[in-house]
């Protein structure tokens, strides 16, 4: 679900694209966490399970490396510790600099924000420039201006050579392709493009877990369709507008595809991980 954008300094909280995270079905509690905790358990470092765990997505691009498997974990976070990453501050500016509609249709619950925000709207030169301006100094900690919250992977994964966001579904029928400011960022670009920003010199990798259909190992074939439409021209070009052709290119590499939780369950029974010993469902 998306929450609106919220304070950027001193710290940024926002938009939360999560469609299936609640309820008695929740994908963190009985998907991501289960899993994830065996593999963490059963090797901390994840030199064991990682390079095989990302071989296994599909119907993205070919991985540009092969992941030192000699290479530990030096961060990571999922379930209750989620890694949540701030937007890149060059599309921050690039959203004041092109005003818009909010696709909820609500400017803010605040009316004095929703005062400046519709001003904005409507093409004010003046709050244009304020916004540029708070993005650089904000001693007042003034939010109108911020047009993308922090995003949350449901998987945050880093060694020194990679850094990996993991977007996990159960329930939900197709990926999230907005938020509240963009009619056309699709989430997993987004993961990556936010990922992009702390990368360094590391190569920055982004696929899908969902559910198989009756227990499947089978990738479904709507999702095989949505990870081909993830990295298409359009796709791309309305998730990454802040973004130069090279780096849109290379950001749109970084995603690998998607795979399911059957398939990930029957790789690493070795280690511990078993299908039927996932919860059904919250609290079973």
């Amino acid at each position: 679900m998306h929450k609106d954008t919220r304070k950027l300094a001193p710290v940024m909280r926002g938009v939360r694209l999560k469609g299936d995270g609640m309820g008695i079905y929740d994908s963190s509690k009985t998907r991501v966490s289960p899993v994830f905790d065996c593999l963490k358990k059963s090797d901390p470092t994840a030199c064991l399970w990682l390079p095989r765990l990302l071989a296994l997505p599909s119907g993205g691009n070919s991985m540009s490396i092969s992941p030192n498997s000699s290479s530990p974990l030096v961060a990571c976070g999922w379930g209750n510790a989620e890694r949540k990453l701030v937007p890149p501050v060059s599309l921050l500016s690039w959203l004041i600099r092109h005003p818009r509609k909010p696709t909820s249709g609500e400017l803010s619950k605040d009316s004095d924000k929703a005062k400046k925000r519709q001003e904005w709207i409507d093409g004010s030169g003046n709050r244009i420039q304020e916004g540029l301006l708070l993005l650089r100094s904000n001693p007042t900690q003034e939010d109108w201006h911020i047009f993308e919250g922090e995003t949350q992977p449901d998987v945050f994964m880093e060694t020194v050579d990679i850094i990996v966001v993991i977007e996990g579904k159960r329930t939900e029928r197709k990926p999230t392709t907005k938020t509240k400011w963009m009619d056309g960022r699709n989430q997993m670009l987004r993961h990556i493009d936010c990922a992009w920003e702390i990368r360094g010199k590391k190569k920055v990798f982004g696929f899908f877990i969902v559910e198989g259909k009756d227990n499947a190992l089978d990738i479904p074939s709507e999702w095989i369709a949505f990870a081909k439409e993830t990295i298409t021209e359009t796709a791309v070009a309305s998730s990454l507008p802040h973004r130069g052709p090279i780096e849109q290119k290379e950001i749109a590499a970084a995603f690998i595809g998607v795979t399911t939780w059957q398939t990930v369950c029957h790789e690493f029974q070795d280690l511990g991980l078993k299908w039927k010993n996932l919860p059904d469902a919250c609290g079973i």
